[in-house]
């Protein structure tokens, strides 16, 4: 199952390049973070919970690429004595002041998934809530695993 969800992952950030089909090069999606202030690379989140690195308080993300709609990110977060590595997707269905977006990554052992709504407060602060989901895929004979479980979650983001 793992391998699966690990393997449709790599498949979209390999279907998110885009080449020029006249000489095959890729193209330039995104402009310098000097000529287009609002392509930031780097994401902190403080809050119970998070979209992208989610079991956490505090975490770290850092976009690979980014469209309009979409980033590809990978990243990290803390829960007291817990760490967690995360990388994924994020698709924005409606961007604006009030965005709705959606997240799919894999962390570690257990694929999530979250639904989130983000008010921007400035272009480089949000205030982010939603639902996030995961699957507990169990590994020891007493755990039935394929549990799905969505928690809700409120934090801020910092973009920089």
């Amino acid at each position: 199952m793992i391998r699966r969800i690990t393997l449709l992952l790599f498949i979209g950030l390999a279907w998110g390049q885009v080449d020029d089909s006249k000489n095959g090069d890729a193209v330039k999606i995104q402009n310098s973070a000097e000529e287009n202030d609002s392509f930031r690379k780097h994401n902190s989140s403080i809050g119970m919970l998070d979209d992208k690195t989610g079991f956490t308080l505090i975490g770290y993300t850092y976009n690979l690429k980014k469209t309009d709609m979409d980033e590809y990110f990978i990243g990290g977060g803390t829960i007291i004595k817990g760490f967690s590595a995360t990388m994924g997707w994020k698709h924005y269905y409606r961007k604006s002041k009030l965005s709705i977006s959606s997240v799919f990554s894999d962390q570690g052992f257990m694929p999530t998934a979250s639904l989130t709504l983000e008010y921007n407060l400035a272009k480089w602060a949000q205030i982010k809530s939603g639902y996030f989901g995961g699957v507990h895929l169990g590994g020891t004979s007493d755990e039935s695993g394929d549990d799905i479980g969505a928690l809700p979650f409120a934090g801020l983001n910092f973009r920089f």
